[in-house]
C-alpha cells in the first residue's frame, strides 16, 4: 500500500507551496521529482509518460532543471542528471503508477492553488 501526505510549506518568496512524501524509501526521489519538474514542465512529463503507455512510442527520455526520467512500457527510472550518488539513488517504478501519481499531484496542485483548506492530506491505496 503506497501512502502519500501532501503538505504546504512557505517558500523563499513566503507564498504556500506543496510537498509530498512517500511512504516508500524508494520513492523519495519522487517528492523532488514533484516539485521541482512535475510543477514546472507537467505538459512535457504528461506527453512523456502518454506516449509510451499508449504504445505511440516503445520509450522516452526527459531531462528537466535536476531530474530526469526515462520511461519504458512497464518501468520508469527518475534520477537526478549531476552528481546522481551525492543527491540520491534512482528510482524504479511502474510506468501507470508514475503516472497516476503525476495526475494527482498536479491536481493536489490545482487545489493548493484554488485555496482549498484540505492540507495536509494523506492518501493511501
Amino acid at each position: 500500500m503506497l501512502r502519500r501526505e501532501y503538505k504546504l510549506f512557505k517558500n523563499i518568496g513566503n507564498k504556500d507551496s506543496l510537498t509530498v512524501q512517500y511512504n516508500n524509501e524508494n520513492y523519495k526521489i519522487l517528492t523532488t521529482f514533484m516539485m521541482t519538474e512535475v510543477t514546472d514542465f507537467y505538459p512535457d512529463v504528461l506527453e512523456a509518460l502518454e506516449s509510451v503507455i499508449s504504445g505511440s512510442m516503445e520509450e522516452y527520455a526527459f531531462d528537466g532543471n535536476l531530474l530526469g526520467i526515462e520511461v519504458g512500457k512497464e518501468i520508469t527510472e527518475v534520477y537526478f542528471q549531476f552528481e546522481e550518488e551525492l543527491l540520491g539513488d534512482p528510482c524504479f517504478i511502474p510506468t501507470d503508477e508514475l503516472y497516476k501519481l503525476v495526475i494527482e499531484w498536479k491536481e493536489m496542485e490545482d487545489r493548493m492553488h484554488r485555496g482549498e483548506d484540505i492540507f495536509p492530506l494523506t492518501l493511501e491505496d
